[in-house]
């Protein structure tokens, strides 16, 4: 069954009241889609989708904000690019991620501007006859494996993705690193820079981190675990270039993996979300220099010996805390790590007890769902859920009250004044968020209805 035949033979549900907000609700826009990882929005008509295994999707519908049971005559779903062959999708690999070089990708007529250019982050092998190791971010790209996450730039022509620039490789830990790679990205069109995350590559577990981990050498010749790079890039014609392997730096490290990385549009901070082990997931605002922990911390508790972790603690102790064979917290605590002693260390901005796989982050700078959720944050996770939170005054925090004011959910029940929607997107779940030229928000689905895109609104 094609891509298109699916996305509407099908009982449509159209509302699906999963969303906490009683004023507002999810429709369902597009289904049938396979293993979407990110999206982008070239009109209000037009949406280009990045598919794991390694197809771009064009989805062109008069209004292709109305449901598709509405509007299944005007929709079309055509593939923009094929690169499945040259494309290695085992575990977390694969293509990953869609970005374009403008904010605004039409005019109001509809037309493409000229210099317009897609940008496309995917695992490959380095030895692949189709494409050449140039532009690798590592001095030794082939000694830490054969597989590398590319950044490539395409030109949109006719529908198309066409003549494909290499802009840089950063590679994975070994060819056995199939989780913990990363490969969120996005851009930062004031100093033309572009970040992309990278994990530890699950080539060390706790203690033997501070030896196996994925790297670039800084300044010093240190080796530091992998977490955010930046590639700093010249403006060519509406297109980006890394003018040399020296503009490139290691922005932050000891990330365990990053699904998510956005920049506030109000102040111009960068925020990412991690991925802790049991527990730990991360909302960080990231700092040039920024260290997170891992693996001497995850969440805000050391990790010392992956056997002595407490997953299930003893009354009054956290998931997470290394408990030697003193009982007393403070003691615990004392011993274990001087937090101080970690060179850039800084505790995140939120913390789960428990993992919940946080995944996209964006900061919302519309008020077409309301005021209370203009230039606030969501955040959407591996088990299909949304949370939403508002910021601080002064934005490099979130403004949490009640039970959360610790800035640790230590439970379901103290994340209920944060959970936006439960359930829109099961299995594999919320994959990317993004504002449409609407102003609404989007949620891409990894695996709901075969992979789908939801519309917030109000009722």
């Amino acid at each position: 069954m094609s891509l298109l035949t699916s996305a509407y033979n099908y009982t449509a549900i159209n509302a699906i009241d999963v969303i906490k907000d009683p004023d507002l609700k999810a429709e369902l826009v597009v289904k049938g889609l396979n293993r979407p990882t990110s999206m982008i929005f070239l009109s209000q008509d037009e949406i280009l989708v990045a598919q794991q295994l390694g197809k771009v999707q064009r989805i062109v519908g008069k209004d292709i904000s109305q449901s598709p049971e509405l509007n299944r005559s005007s929709k079309v779903n055509s593939t923009a690019l094929d690169i499945t062959s040259i494309i290695n999708s085992t575990g977390e690999r694969g293509l990953l991620g869609i970005e374009s070089s403008r904010v605004k990708q039409t005019d109001k007529n509809g037309n493409y501007d000229n210099d317009l250019k897609i940008y496309l982050i995917f695992t490959r092998n380095v030895s692949d006859i189709h494409l050449n190791n140039t532009n690798c971010m590592l001095k030794k790209c082939e000694s830490t494996g054969r597989f590398v996450n590319s950044v490539y730039e395409y030109e949109f022509r006719d529908g198309k993705l066409v003549n494909p620039k290499l802009l840089f490789d950063l590679p994975l830990y070994s060819n056995d690193s199939i989780q913990h790679i990363g490969g969120a990205f996005t851009f930062d069109r004031a100093d033309n820079r572009i970040y992309v995350t990278s994990g530890d590559g699950r080539g060390c577990e706790y203690s033997d981190c501070n030896y196996k981990s994925v790297y670039v050498l800084d300044s010093s010749g240190t080796k530091e675990v992998g977490g955010i790079y930046d590639f700093l890039t010249k403006d060519v014609q509406g297109g980006y270039k890394v003018t040399s392997r020296e503009n490139y730096s290691q922005f932050a490290y000891g990330i365990r993996n990053s699904f998510g990385l956005e920049f506030d549009p109000v102040t111009g901070n960068l925020w990412d979300t991690e991925n802790g082990p049991t527990f730990g997931d991360e909302l960080n605002l990231v700092k040039r220099g920024f260290n997170s922990g891992w693996p001497q911390v995850q969440g805000i508790w050391p990790i010392k010996n992956n056997s002595e972790i407490a997953n299930n603690p003893p009354p009054g102790l956290p998931k997470g805390y290394f408990l030697p064979e003193s009982s007393d917290l403070e003691d615990t605590l004392g011993t274990i790590i001087d937090f101080d002693a970690i060179k850039n260390y800084s505790e995140p901005e939120f913390t789960w007890n428990h993992s919940v796989g946080v995944t996209s982050i964006k900061f919302f700078n519309s008020d077409k769902l309301g005021k209370k959720y203009e230039n606030g944050m969501f955040v959407g996770t591996y088990k299909g859920d949304i949370y939403y939170f508002d910021m601080d005054k002064e934005r490099n925090g979130l403004l949490l009250k009640g039970q959360l004011k610790d800035k640790v959910a230590n439970n379901d029940h103290e994340l209920r004044q944060a959970m936006f929607s439960q359930g829109l997107s099961s299995g594999i779940g919320v994959t990317d968020l993004e504002i449409g030229p609407d102003g609404y928000l989007y949620v891409l689905s990894y695996s709901t209805y075969g992979g789908a895109i939801f519309k917030i609104v109000p009722k």
